[in-house]
């Protein structure tokens, strides 16, 4: 059995109200190999669920890698801002000592051995905490590893490294009709209509009104706005 943490895992928060409801969690974020991740992240739905009887959201408080190969961003995450300075530095410490073992064991694994065989040599870091996993899976050429404390500093960090048309934009639907039937249609026209932009759709489904919001690019809000003016149109 491995002993490598998922990507991702599904965790049940009990809510304030009395309902209890599922969110997934990263614990690993490569944006350039999951590009709608990035859009999560900025849409402020990463690592995020709401209550589907109150819509209260809840946030995970688990820390997570952040990796963007193609902006050169890779970064520990921590989503608490106010985390004690005391807790800061004992983090730090921890994740420098982890860093640097896994970067050299990265490297005795890329050395061929006197028979010329690369060496097959085991783990030496004894894994405790749930980020150790994404850390040791590094290589030696991945660029610099920042800490970040607080996603609004993260979200604020890669917003500042997109292009224009690559920011955050977003449409939102809704209608006050209490029926399952319009409900359902809205839901369906909207999940169509992002998937074939390539965008995502978050829901909110509350008894006075029924919303849905498309997020994603820029430049592909702008197409798909394009497609619900002709939709009106017809």
């Amino acid at each position: 059995m491995s002993n490598i943490t998922p990507r991702s895992t599904i965790r049940t928060f009990q809510c304030a109200c009395g309902a209890s409801f599922e969110i997934t969690t990263y614990s690993t974020v490569n944006v350039t190999l999951e590009p709608e991740l990035l859009y999560r992240l900025l849409a402020g739905t990463l690592n995020v669920a709401a209550c589907a009887n109150c819509g209260r959201k809840a946030a995970s408080a688990q820390p997570f890698i952040y990796h963007d190969m193609a902006r050169g961003l890779f970064a520990y995450v921590h989503p608490d801002a106010n985390l004690p300075e005391d807790e800061r530095e004992e983090l730090l410490e921890h994740l420098r000592d982890v860093y640097d073992q896994a970067v050299a064991e990265s490297e005795r694994l890329e050395q061929p051995s006197a028979g010329g065989r690369y060496n097959a040599v085991e783990p030496s870091i004894r894994r405790r905490l749930p980020y150790d996993d994404a850390l040791k899976r590094i290589s030696p050429d991945a660029p610099p590893m920042q800490v970040i404390f607080g996603i609004e500093d993260l979200m604020a960090l890669v917003e500042s490294l997109l292009d224009p048309e690559e920011k955050l934009g977003r449409v939102v639907l809704s209608t006050q009709a209490s029926g399952a039937r319009e409900r359902t249609r809205l839901a369906s026209i909207a999940t169509r209509l992002a998937e074939q932009a390539h965008c995502l759709v978050e829901i909110e489904d509350l008894p006075a009104e029924y919303t849905v919001i498309i997020y994603g690019s820029r430049a592909r809000i702008r197409q798909l706005n394009v497609a619900l003016k002709l939709i009106g149109q017809r």
